[in-house]
């Protein structure tokens, strides 16, 4: 098995919500699927993004590529960027950022690692 991947729980920059943050090369191969291991451990569906973020247009001009998601505890986004992995919530954010948190724990494949929230102000 592979190290564990680290992740952050922090807020976002400027703000108050929460996000989690998947560090290491999320597109290398064999690296943990975030949004299987959520949408198996969430029992999640893929939606429409009601931003419309999800289209293919937006993931070819910027290689960031959205997805959005619903379960039973609320909604959540995926944001693949080329330098990061990035899952937040706008509705319910603490809620929604401590279900995934777990969820990504839970499969043993990832790690937490300590934040100074202060570096996010």
């Amino acid at each position: 098995m592979l190290d564990q991947v680290r992740l952050r729980v922090r807020r976002v920059y400027h703000g108050d919500e929460l996000l989690i943050e998947v560090l290491g090369d999320h597109r290398s191969e064999g690296f943990p699927s975030v949004a299987e291991i959520l949408r198996e451990a969430l029992q999640a569906v893929r939606e429409a993004h009601p931003d419309n973020l999800d289209d293919p247009r937006i993931a070819m001009s910027q290689d960031r590529f959205f997805s959005y998601w619903a379960y039973p505890g609320g909604h959540y986004e995926i944001d693949d960027d080329t330098w990061g992995l990035f899952v937040s919530a706008k509705i319910g954010n603490g809620a929604v950022i401590a279900d995934v948190e777990q969820a990504l724990l839970g499969s043993g494949k990832f790690v937490k690692e300590n934040v100074d929230f202060a570096q996010y102000k």
